[in-house]
């Protein structure tokens, strides 16, 4: 009976383990001293016609999830950020995150982006 009891408490624990890595790695990463801040480029999805949406769809447009980025090398970083924008028109950012904490967007032009991802 006690093995069972015991096998019940470790499983309990490794699935409250994930759920807590999952949902709160991006704000372990913030305090992580190992992970460095940096800049990033992606591409995120625009849309030409945004005064035709409601407020709700442009602000579900404007939630950016699972966002390949690269670093200032032109690498594609091993992870995906998701964050939040503020101009549904936007085609380019360029993230300051730390690990997949993101502290800051800035859009910017396909030109600029071309020019750091393209090296």
């Amino acid at each position: 009976m006690k093995k069972w009891i015991y096998s019940f408490i470790i499983i309990v624990f490794a699935v409250f383990s994930l759920f807590v890595l999952r949902y709160l790695e991006p704000y372990l990463d913030r305090v992580n001293p190992l992970v460095e801040k940096q800049w990033s480029y992606a591409e995120v999805p625009f849309y030409k016609d945004a005064e035709s949406k409601t407020r709700e769809e442009i602000i579900e447009i404007q939630d950016y999830k699972n966002i390949t980025s690269y670093d200032e090398e032109g690498n594609k970083n091993r992870y995906k950020l998701s964050f939040k924008g503020h101009d549904p028109s936007g085609q380019f950012v360029k993230i300051e995150h730390k690990g997949k904490y993101v502290f800051f967007i800035e859009y910017i032009t396909k030109k600029e982006f071309e020019r750091k991802v393209s090296k």
